[in-house]
């Protein structure tokens, strides 16, 4: 007997390193609305202002929580790569180091984005950004945070993925991908 095709089970896989890739291209697009934002426009009057707080708090929001689901998934893959290379092999300390990037990565954004919602007492923005100093120096924050997720994810694609596409069976990437669709 034929099983209608709308009832037939299907095994959907995800390839883990094109889910983390995808990713990436994610978080490199926020990183460019994120520079976009940055950029001075000009006011009514032809003056030009600062960046728009309220639009770089919403877009670095995505920095300081959702970015946690990807980076938990390449602790997946991370793991099962050390597990399956074998602690000897010359890329543990590599593989922590992305780990460690991580952890620093989250921690400057949330660093960032305190000083993007601190306010006055009298709940105009803090002075620290209204002098042009305190821009300057939040702008320089943002950008150093925007060039270091670059060399990241550059680095994870250059060694991590490269690494897990040449040493893992069909059968590992599909077990890593389960379980990184559950994070």
């Amino acid at each position: 007997m034929m099983v209608p095709q709308g009832c037939r089970r299907t095994s959907f896989t995800v390839d883990p390193v094109a889910l983390l890739k995808r990713e990436h291209g994610m978080i490199l697009d926020q990183l460019a609305m994120i520079e976009t934002a940055m950029s001075p426009r000009s006011a009514g009057s032809g003056v030009a202002k600062g960046p728009d707080r309220s639009t770089l708090r919403e877009l670095l929001q995505f920095f300081t929580s959702r970015v946690g689901v990807h980076f938990r998934r390449e602790e997946v893959l991370v793991a099962d790569l050390q597990r399956i290379l074998g602690r000897k092999q010359e890329g543990q300390e590599q593989f922590q180091s992305f780990l460690d990037e991580h952890r620093m990565l989250k921690a400057d954004a949330t660093a960032v984005m305190r000083k993007l919602r601190r306010k006055r007492a009298d709940g105009r923005d803090s002075a620290v950004l209204e002098n042009l100093g305190g821009l300057r120096t939040l702008n320089s924050e943002l950008r150093a945070l925007i060039r270091r997720y670059r060399e990241q994810i550059s680095c994870e694609e250059r060694m991590l993925f490269v690494l897990a596409e040449m040493r893992l069976t069909a059968e590992q990437k599909r077990r890593i991908s389960r379980r990184m669709l559950q994070v």
